[in-house]
């Protein structure tokens, strides 16, 4: 299924793929639709691929990032993620990104999105370009009919499952 979901990403980019195009990604822990082999696909495909940094404490208010470079400049990081060995970049990189891929354990089509419970991702979209596509990765059963929501709960434009690619609208 995640073979699956990273070609749904491939195709929804299409002719955006390349080296101009900043993806920011996150990496997946157990029980998460899996991201490495998306985040090979993006890198393959020419894309920069921007991870989420974590420090010894995963839920630091100023979200760091680094730079993918290889499944071998990864290790093991707070939760079981695997974390990028690169550079540590401020939280404003994230403006870089034209399309990112945020966790979430559930979304309705409308675009309201479920996070994992941390805040990590609301707090660093807020560095984001306002124009950037924010992707949710699910499996289709995760796709609900509503859900509850707060005030700094960001939605999503796309949702990508197994089966399908939603676009919010």
């Amino acid at each position: 299924m995640d073979r699956v979901r990273a070609q749904h990403l491939i195709d929804f980019l299409g002719n955006n793929l390349g080296p101009d195009l900043v993806v920011a990604c996150y990496l997946s822990r157990p029980g998460e639709p899996g991201t490495l082999q998306a985040v090979g696909m993006l890198r393959a495909a020419g894309a920069k691929v921007l991870l989420p940094a974590f420090g010894p404490d995963a839920s630091a208010a100023d979200p760091q990032w680094a730079w993918y470079a290889g499944p071998e400049e990864l290790q093991r990081g707070p939760f079981g993620i695997p974390q990028p060995t690169t550079e540590r970049l401020r939280p404003q990189t994230l403006a870089e990104a034209q399309v990112i891929i945020c966790p979430g354990l559930a979304a309705t089509a409308s675009g309201d999105r479920l996070g994992t419970g941390g805040g990590w991702y609301d707090r660093a979209l807020t560095w984001s370009d306002p124009k950037a596509a924010v992707v949710l990765l699910l499996n289709d059963n995760e796709v609900l009919d509503s859900l509850p929501t707060a005030e700094n709960d960001v939605p999503v434009d796309v949702i990508i499952t197994e089966e399908r690619v939603i676009a919010v609208e």
